[in-house]
């Protein structure tokens, strides 16, 4: 749209949208409070229920179509085009892929002996289960807000998440049961229920179908209605981001006054842990392949940020009784998108930019 003076003339619902990317770090950060303070919404939101039939073995929730919301939108804003230049590099992009997964997998691993010490055998029941959980999700859709913020390779950011949900259906239970057996037999126990939980079906239907969805759309609609979309989409995805976390963060942050304060600093130190990793070897890769400072970036946000809205369906399904276990999850949302800003602006000092997940 174009002003008298010849001028583009933004919306205000594109202006909106733009106002709550900016200050998605601090939205997040509200919804954390209002979870806290007035839980009550959110808990009885939680246990909404459409019909009492099934779909995929699970009953359909608030938090299951926010789940498909965020999917879908994504899907319908991914130019699958810009893939195909990745494809002419196999060995970065598999390199990448496994990076995924392997560092927050030894981190885990580290963890699992440590944390038993440093809280001097206090109750830690969900948290290595909580945090096996992330370390088993793909890349988290909001990494490529990030890149595109940063001018870094949207390429190779918008490969890592589709190639990395493509492959959840097989890495995660695989990589669950992995880490699983390095736990004690009661957190093996919870594992083992999220293989459960994470079925094919189940995956089938509220991941793949979705996101298929989006792409099919993307496909049938012009390339100027999607773009003329992009914000409206982008700003519904980041609401249904920020009601997930508001539902699960009501599960978690009332019982925080009851958790340990040596366990709750262990919590936030492992949250923080899981975006270093990734951030650490993001780095390291992009200098030992010797890579772009665009590729770098994408790496730095791709290895850092995991897709927490699907663990937070799944820990909201299986763990609701291990506020432990959601607590970790809730800081690892915060953590990546705090320090995802702190490297934008190392990047490109300029506002900062998050997305949905």
């Amino acid at each position: 749209m174009q002003g008298s003076a010849g001028q583009e003339t933004v919306r205000p619902a594109d202006r909106f949208a733009r106002g709550v990317k900016q200050h998605f770090l601090w939205l997040l950060v509200g919804c954390y409070g209002l979870a806290a303070l007035w839980p009550g919404p959110g808990l009885a939101m939680r246990g909404w229920r459409w019909s009492p039939a099934t779909v995929g073995e699970t009953p359909i929730t608030l938090p299951l179509l926010l789940l498909t919301l965020m999917l879908f939108s994504a899907a319908v804003l991914t130019d699958v085009r810009q893939i195909r230049t990745v494809l002419l590099h196999p060995t970065v992009l598999a390199v990448t892929l496994l990076a995924v997964w392997l560092g927050p997998a030894v981190l885990l691993v580290v963890a699992g002996w440590v944390v038993p010490w440093a809280v001097d055998g206090q109750a830690t029941a969900g948290l290595l289960v909580g945090l096996a959980l992330i370390a088993a999700m793909p890349v988290a859709n909001s990494s490529v807000g990030w890149t595109h913020h940063a001018n870094g390779n949207l390429a190779i950011g918008l490969t890592l998440v589709v190639l990395s949900i493509s492959l959840c259906p097989w890495v995660t239970p695989w990589l669950l049961q992995l880490l699983g057996s390095s736990l004690s037999p009661r957190d093996q126990a919870y594992c083992q229920a999220l293989i459960n939980e994470f079925s094919g079906v189940f995956f089938i239907v509220w991941v793949l179908l979705p996101t298929a969805a989006g792409f099919a759309t993307r496909f049938v609609v012009s390339e100027r209605r999607v773009e003329a979309m992009k914000n409206p989409i982008t700003l519904l995805s980041a609401v249904a981001l920020l009601l997930l976390n508001y539902l699960n963060s009501a599960l978690a942050l009332p019982k925080i006054h009851h958790i340990a304060p040596r366990l709750l600093v262990t919590t936030v130190v492992l949250a923080i842990a899981l975006s270093v990793v990734g951030l650490v070897i993001g780095w390291t890769l992009a200098r030992v392949l010797r890579l772009t400072d665009e590729t770098r970036s994408a790496l730095l946000f791709g290895l850092s940020m995991k897709h927490t809205g699907l663990a937070l369906i799944l820990a909201g399904a299986v763990l609701a009784d291990q506020p432990l276990a959601i607590l970790i999850i809730v800081l690892a949302t915060l953590m990546q998108h705090f320090l995802a800003g702190l490297v934008g602006w190392w990047l490109l000092p300029a506002p900062g930019v998050g997305g949905a997940e």
